[in-house]
């Protein structure tokens, strides 16, 4: 007897390897690092951001049906890190004399304005499912919702340097952005989950882009009154 396994107490077999050690080897997921998901996820995501910009609606349907949730939290995460750096900088170039009264407005607006346009993205591509009595798991439209995207992260990064020229360029990419939005909701609906935009989806669709509108065109004016 080649003594006992430490991992789990059995008599170890001849050749010294428990079975209980094979089955760890063989499962992949028992050998996965805490973080491991993430790390990849954050790796991919400029893989994941061209393959989006290269083909919006393929690269959409690919992660629901995969279901990269993983991708598209970091997606998502990326978006409101932007959008938080963009406010912060623009304050700072404008504002750096009354800083400290704006920090609050620049915080909240930058924080908050991506997660409502996200929030309502998916709840309104979740809504739409359901009353076309579409299949699908939270999971997919999490995946489909953060691949989407890209488009807004993109106009966020080069926001981030222009708005720094002159303020008005930050009004002309608040337009850019809401208008992207509109369009990845869109392709969204209609391409990725084929859904039909019949009387009712199209008042729910309008109702919930006027929302998000108003609700993010307050947050810049709350905050860019703050500023002046």
């Amino acid at each position: 007897m080649a003594g006992y396994c430490t991992q789990c107490g059995r008599p170890l077999p001849e050749n010294g390897i428990c079975p209980c050690t094979q089955k760890k080897q063989r499962d992949p997921r028992k050998n996965r690092k805490p973080g491991g998901e993430i790390d990849k996820a954050v790796h991919a995501l400029p893989a994941l951001w061209l393959r989006y910009l290269k083909d919006p609606v393929g690269a959409s349907r690919l992660a629901q049906e995969r279901c990269e949730t993983t991708n598209a939290l970091t997606m998502m995460a990326a978006t409101v890190l932007l959008s938080f750096l963009s406010t912060l900088l623009f304050t700072l170039r404008y504002a750096a004399d009354h800083f400290g009264r704006a920090v609050l407005r620049w915080s909240l607006t930058g924080l908050f304005a991506p997660v409502i346009a996200l929030l309502l993205t998916f709840l309104l591509v979740y809504t739409l499912t359901a009353i076309a009595k579409m299949r699908v798991n939270l999971r997919s439209v999490i995946a489909a919702v953060g691949a989407s995207t890209a488009i807004p992260l993109t106009l966020l990064a080069v926001s981030i340097l222009l708005s720094l020229i002159h303020s008005a360029v930050f009004y002309v990419f608040c337009v850019m952005l809401f208008a992207s939005w509109a369009l990845a909701v869109f392709l969204l609906i209609s391409e990725v989950f084929g859904i039909r935009f019949t009387l009712l989806n199209s008042l729910i669709t309008v109702g919930a882009m006027t929302l998000g509108y108003y609700a993010v065109s307050l947050l810049r004016d709350w905050m860019i009154a703050g500023l002046f």
